[in-house]
């Protein structure tokens, strides 16, 4: 979610856009996955993700997606305070924990 300038990490798009310091975050806590078709399915979205058999039984009854979506970005062990709920093509749709 980041790339080098210069040799210099510059933050991507996506913590630009929703105002999230790359220096809280650590790279090995981010998981991305872009599939070949959209869901609106938040189970389908998440599945294979790190402690899906926690997180998945948490949110599943309280999410519904009002659109599908063809990408899923989560940032484990971090906090976000829901400063900016949406931004270009990304939503941002819940927080949670997996303890």
């Amino acid at each position: 979610m980041m790339r080098m300038v210069d040799g210099e990490s510059v933050p991507s798009q996506f913590f630009i856009d929703f105002n999230i310091d790359m220096d809280e975050t650590n790279e090995d806590t981010i998981e991305k996955a872009v599939y070949k078709n959209s869901s609106s399915d938040i189970s389908a979205l998440l599945d294979g993700c790190s402690y899906e058999e926690i997180i998945i039984p948490k949110i599943k009854n309280s999410i519904n997606l009002k659109k599908s979506y063809n990408a899923v970005i989560l940032i484990n062990n971090f906090e976000y305070i829901q400063e900016i709920s949406s931004t270009g093509a990304f939503d941002f749709i819940t927080t949670t924990s997996y303890e």
